[in-house]
């Protein structure tokens, strides 16, 4: 039951919801959760294609007078995702230390084809990139996202759900992974 109930469920299910459903320990239904997130994460083997928009962003609260970049406290998170058609196709996406050119490129190398044209905003660090991708185009990135809609919507989708069911950014990486 627990399998079903993890995909059954369409904001997903805490682990302490699925002690009280099935009255085992929270620890339990916490480890066997990890052990299926962990079994249905992406392995990154089919690199994105076509058109792909790249955008990092930050989680982890809010601290008075810091925002963005500065706040030390923060995970910083960086996504790209896959157009098909008029939607989105598939997304990868990677807590990084730095937005520096090592991350973000390893990241782009790792997840995106050499041969997509890969859209980014105007970050400094993205600039070098185009040795690597020549398809690379960097746009500003416009009041509230308006260059990068579906891009915002995956992040803010992603940003909801992570504030409303797990309240931390402890396992961020494992979380981005389902």
């Amino acid at each position: 039951y627990l399998v079903y109930y993890l995909s059954s469920n369409k904001k997903g299910i805490s682990s302490t919801e699925l002690s009280r459903k099935l009255g085992l320990r929270q620890k339990t239904c916490w480890l066997f959760k990890q052990k299926v997130m962990r079994g249905m994460q992406s392995r990154g083997k089919y690199p994105l294609q076509g058109f792909v928009e790249v955008d990092e962003t930050t989680v982890g609260g809010q601290e008075e007078g810091t925002r963005g970049r500065k706040n030390m406290d923060k995970k910083l998170i960086v996504f790209a995702i896959e157009h098909s058609g008029k939607g989105i196709s598939r997304m990868y996406g990677k807590v990084i230390s730095h937005a520096s050119t090592k991350e973000l490129g390893g990241f782009m190398k790792a997840c995106i084809d050499k041969e997509s044209k890969v859209k980014t905003d105007e970050w400094v660090s993205y600039k070098p990139l185009k040795e690597h991708f020549a398809n690379l185009m960097q746009v500003p990135s416009g009041k509230k996202g308006e260059n990068f809609p579906q891009m915002h919507r995956v992040i803010m989708g992603f940003k909801g759900w992570l504030r409303g069911m797990h309240h931390s950014v402890k396992h961020l990486q494992a979380y981005i992974d389902e």
